[in-house]
């Protein structure tokens, strides 16, 4: 059988076509996707917000029926968190008010160019702008932890808009390239930088050392990576990222989120610097700052349960039993 070679790898030539082909398809596709995006885009420009919204809560219960995987998910993760103080009914109503927000957030996610730093404030409002001047004036930039809360995506705008050319936060690329560079051109609308993911420790650094603002998220699973936080009482991988480079470079932490208002208005919550401690202990220095962040969030999901993102699988990793 006839075959070539592939990054040193020995592979049938059949094995290679089929590869191609492959690729081929999976562009396809990615272009298919992209131009349904940017249809669907270019309606929600079109329409008044008010219809959007509307649009988005038809969509986002659609989605909650149709998407077992994710509603089971989201569902799984309110037991977990609310346990049986809260009835199945009531846990079906926040799945679905999940699934409505999230829906929301893409339709407004879409609607960014029409946002310049005038209007934005016609949509958005801030509380805490003084907490970021007080960090930032110690000179040494400031690491935001953002979360999965409201219309997370619009924390992108308001702090390009608070601090022009002074805001960055580390990007997750998508498989779907096209898609990918929209999303990153919408995200840097109003002056925010992306720091790809490959390249984080040595941008964040670099842009801490230039007083510029740099955000994690950091409310989803972390993986084999992250430092174990109890969660709404049961062990949630999280990252270690924030506090650790806090820690390294004596930066203050903030902690921010924007929570949904009635008729779809936002507000931006930024709070007090968090001015880390060192104990000579990195590891214990790492779980207890991280604690005090994860029972922020914490603290704003028990009063806007339907505002965080459900569907993420955030127990998913758990510790290591070890067999004695």
């Amino acid at each position: 059988m006839p075959s070539t070679t592939l990054y040193g790898i020995l592979i049938p030539s059949t094995n290679i076509q089929e590869i191609a082909n492959k690729m081929a398809r999976n562009k396809l596709k990615d272009r298919a996707v992209y131009q349904v995006v940017m249809v669907f885009g270019w309606v929600c420009r079109l329409l008044p917000k008010k219809w959007v919204m509307s649009l988005g809560t038809a969509i986002g219960k659609l989605f909650y029926r149709i998407l077992k995987k994710r509603r089971q998910i989201a569902l799984n993760n309110l037991q977990i968190a609310f346990g049986n103080d809260m009835e199945e009914e009531r846990r079906r109503e926040l799945c679905k008010a999940s699934f409505i927000n999230l829906s929301k957030t893409i339709i407004e996610f879409m609607r960014f160019t029409k946002l310049n730093p005038d209007n934005i404030w016609n949509e958005v409002s801030v509380e805490g702008r003084e907490h970021l001047d007080a960090a930032l004036e110690k000179g040494k930039g400031v690491i935001v932890v953002l979360t999965h809360f409201g219309n997370w995506e619009f924390l992108s705008l308001v702090w390009g808009v608070l601090i022009p050319n002074r805001a960055t936060a580390i990007a997750f690329p998508l498989k779907n390239e096209l898609l990918n560079a929209y999303v990153c051109r919408n995200r840097e609308h109003l002056s925010l930088k992306l720091i790809p993911r490959e390249n984080a420790i040595r941008a964040t650094l670099r842009a801490l050392k230039n007083n510029e603002a740099v955000g994690f998220f950091a409310d989803q699973n972390a993986g084999d990576q992250g430092v174990f936080i109890d969660f709404f009482g049961k062990p949630a991988s999280t990252s270690r990222a924030p506090v650790t480079i806090a820690l390294k470079t004596d930066t203050p932490i903030l902690f921010t989120l924007d929570i949904r208002q009635p008729k779809d208005q936002h507000h931006v919550y930024i709070s007090p610097p968090m001015y880390l401690k060192p104990s000579g202990d990195i590891e214990t220095d790492v779980k207890e700052y991280t604690t005090q962040l994860v029972n922020e969030l914490e603290k704003y999901i028990q009063k806007y349960p339907e505002q965080w993102l459900w569907l993420h699988d955030r127990w998913k990793t758990q510790p290591k039993q070890i067999d004695l």
